[in-house]
């Protein structure tokens, strides 16, 4: 069936990033996409607003189906894997086009014959039964969800730059170069990682032409969470030196490096876009200390959580299956009890089931040899279990944005996201 508007539609998921922010560099630097015509058909949207309904996982659902939080009932990072809801990809898909996916954060694939599909990297789903999504979909859940460690081996790097050669191409090779210049950065690893991913989906659109795709880009999220305060336009709080040069604004780098790659898909005459936040990102008050559990098996066995099953997601957070309700509550009983010498809380937990989605909220320096207690008695040295991953410098907030480069797209400020489902599937 071929779509009546004659274009397709490439739908691109810009994850939390703020276009206030951007719009103050915009005075002071040419972007080639990010023009005044962005900006005049940029609409402002608007999410949840409790803060801890703030959560992308959250905001992206409600985009999927349709329904707010409330409603749509997903509050956890995988949740969405095991409900029955309906969501527009599918509906596109019914009505008889052709629909690819690459990285939709926490989407239940119910799609029949998807062109290509590569879940994001913290979903427990499958890719399509192609190899070369299989490899693709194994590598990045290994290289994201273990970003903070040294467990990855020479053959991990060389999956990923077997990869970077199926999928390149010489059309960006200045942009390539001016990332590998700076790879001792570690937000230009993020950008460099993402880079290859967006050549995954370009190649895939070239040889597939869907009549739907869809793009997750994350690496502006995870810039902003850990690089905020090195915006050359916050003044109040600025990361350390030894984080972070002062002299360096990866913020900027993050938004130059949009530019260049969404002016290509803007520039494809098939195609109409439409770019969304879900929600985005404003500076934080204070500096916090984002960690990771090195090991989350050798964690558990250490403090004698009996399990089932243990999948980390997101940065801090995990999920614990266990194999009855009584492990279930012993288990929350252990991380209750869990607190610094200073009485701080070193876990939160949510229980659901014989499930349990547990954070490490723990942000101050942790320091050598830091003890964790059990009902007031010292336990364990925690430093010995954690990796430092980075400082924290965003944190969500309810305003988004919404872009497309059609007329009439329906969409008027300050609509909830939920209303991003109605445009794309009217779209069709």
């Amino acid at each position: 069936m071929n779509n009546l508007n004659k274009k397709k539609l490439i739908f691109i998921q810009l994850n939390e990033i703020n276009f206030d922010e951007l719009k103050k560099y915009s005075k002071h630097y040419k972007f080639k996409f990010f023009n005044e015509n962005f900006f005049e058909k940029l609409v402002i949207t608007k999410s949840e607003e409790k803060y801890e309904f703030l959560e992308p996982w959250i905001q992206w659902v409600s985009i999927y189906t349709g329904l707010e939080a409330k409603d749509h009932k997903i509050f956890r990072l995988g949740e969405f894997e095991d409900k029955n809801l309906s969501q527009f990809y599918k509906l596109i898909e019914n009505k008889g086009y052709s629909v690819g996916a690459i990285g939709p954060m926490n989407f239940n694939n119910n799609l029949k014959m998807p062109l290509y599909y590569i879940p994001d990297p913290w979903s427990r789903l499958e890719s399509d039964n192609k190899w070369i999504n299989i490899l693709i979909t194994k590598t990045i859940k290994k290289f994201v969800n273990e970003n903070s460690s040294k467990s990855k081996s020479y053959f991990d790097y060389l999956k990923l730059f077997f990869i970077f050669l199926i999928f390149f191409r010489f059309k960006n090779l200045k942009l390539l170069i001016k990332l590998i210049t700076k790879i001792n950065n570690h937000w230009n690893k993020a950008l460099l990682f993402e880079f290859i991913i967006n050549n995954i989906h370009l190649k895939k659109i070239e040889k597939h032409n869907p009549d739907f795709s869809s793009i997750f880009f994350n690496s502006g999220a995870h810039i902003q969470h850990h690089y905020y305060f090195n915006s050359r336009f916050y003044n109040k709080i600025k990361n350390p030196e030894w984080y972070v040069k002062k002299t360096e604004d990866p913020v900027f780098e993050m938004f130059k490096f949009y530019d260049e790659i969404l002016l290509e898909y803007f520039s494809n005459p098939k195609y109409d876009l439409i770019i969304a936040t879900g929600l985005r990102q404003i500076p934080y008050d204070r500096i916090k200390y984002y960690y990771r559990l090195k090991n989350h098996e050798d964690f558990l066995k250490k403090i004698s959580v009996k399990y089932k099953k243990v999948t980390p997601k997101m940065s801090r957070d995990f999920i614990i299956d266990f194999e009855n309700l009584d492990d279930t509550k012993n288990a929350k009983k252990i991380f209750d009890d869990l607190n610094t010498y200073n009485d701080k809380k070193i876990f939160l937990v949510d229980l659901k089931q014989n499930s349990m989605f547990v954070t490490l909220i723990i942000n101050e320096d942790i320091t050598k040899n830091y003890p964790i207690r059990i009902n007031d008695k010292n336990f364990i040295d925690l430093d010995k279990y954690i990796n430092f991953i980075a400082l924290k410098n965003g944190m969500h907030d309810q305003k988004g944005y919404f872009y497309s480069n059609f007329e009439k797209p329906s969409m008027a400020n300050n609509q909830h996201i939920k209303t991003i489902f109605g445009v794309i599937d009217n779209y069709f």
